[in-house]
């Protein structure tokens, strides 16, 4: 489940992976190949919903 922190959710790459329905190497990989965008929150890498949703919307 995305957490909220100030308003803003955010997924881990785990749950972008499942809400894209791809593996999360290959998330990992379109991060690397800067299709998508994360940033690091602690120890933990996290995509914004809005990237996220933007991101699905030009896939369909």
């Amino acid at each position: 489940m995305p957490k909220s922190i100030e308003g803003t959710l955010f997924y881990t790459i785990r749950e972008a992976a499942q809400e894209l329905h791809i593996t999360v190497g290959r998330l990992k990989s379109y991060i690397d190949q800067s299709r998508l965008t994360s940033e690091r929150i602690g120890r933990t890498e996290v995509i914004r919903e809005h990237i996220l949703r933007a991101y699905q919307a030009r896939r369909q």
